[in-house]
């Protein structure tokens, strides 16, 4: 009897892990950008579920004590956060993007740096191979270019899920070679990049700094 109940758990346990990696890796070609603004947790998995691209709009602005280093420097960001003893801002911002967290979700990386290509660089894709990414803007703006991951072929091969093709003459072409959309992410905005999507990221050059949040969630499963 024993046995039997073990081998329906390890079945059962089987079962749902393919579940979860088929949900994890479902692919949306429909380049469609979703908006929401401060979403409670199941409006944000219901936006989850349709594996687009999302913007939050503000999303920073909402998270307590972070949203005063919106508009810093990125020195100054560093100085802040290492001069302040009694506030942990990882934890707050892993508190803050904990509704978001999926099934099996086991931490956030979260990095803090400048945005250094601008729009005089080459246009080199990289594949989103994470369980969930997102990419807050802290100061300045910088400009994201989405395309779905039927397109990978069109800018194929890639090392280390980096495009080695510079899509700038792809991009440029008339009548449009790619489906891709170009958005802008000004401060206090999160972007959602869905997983297996392509994005290349870049700030324009009339802007003097650009400070993103690069927010990285991984699964046990999403390595399988």
């Amino acid at each position: 009897m024993l046995k039997y109940i073990c081998c329906l758990i390890i079945l059962f346990i089987i079962f749902f892990a393919y579940c979860h990696i088929n949900k994890l890796k479902t692919i949306n070609n429909d380049l469609n950008i979703l908006q929401t603004s401060d979403p409670d947790p199941d409006l944000a998995y219901e936006l989850f579920d349709q594996h687009q691209p999302i913007v939050f709009q503000r999303e920073l602005y909402f998270w307590k004590e972070f949203n005063k280093l919106i508009n810093k420097s990125l020195p100054d960001i560093k100085t802040t956060i290492s001069n302040n003893n009694t506030i942990n801002y990882t934890e707050i911002i892993k508190v803050n993007l904990e509704p978001y967290n999926l099934p099996l979700s086991y931490d956030w990386n979260i990095d803090i740096r400048n945005i250094i290509l601008d729009d005089k660089n080459g246009i080199f894709f990289i594949q989103q191979k994470n369980y969930l990414q997102c990419f807050g803007c802290i100061t300045g703006e910088f400009r994201i270019i989405i395309t779905p991951p039927d397109q990978l072929d069109k800018v194929a091969p890639f090392t280390n899920y980096v495009s080695t093709t510079d899509a700038t003459t792809l991009l440029d072409k008339d009548p449009i070679e790619i489906n891709f959309i170009e958005i802008v992410v000004r401060k206090g905005n999160l972007i959602y990049i869905p997983w297996n999507w392509l994005y290349f990221i870049y700030k324009p050059s009339n802007i003097n700094e650009t400070v993103i949040a690069d927010c990285l969630n991984n699964s046990i499963m999403s390595y399988f």
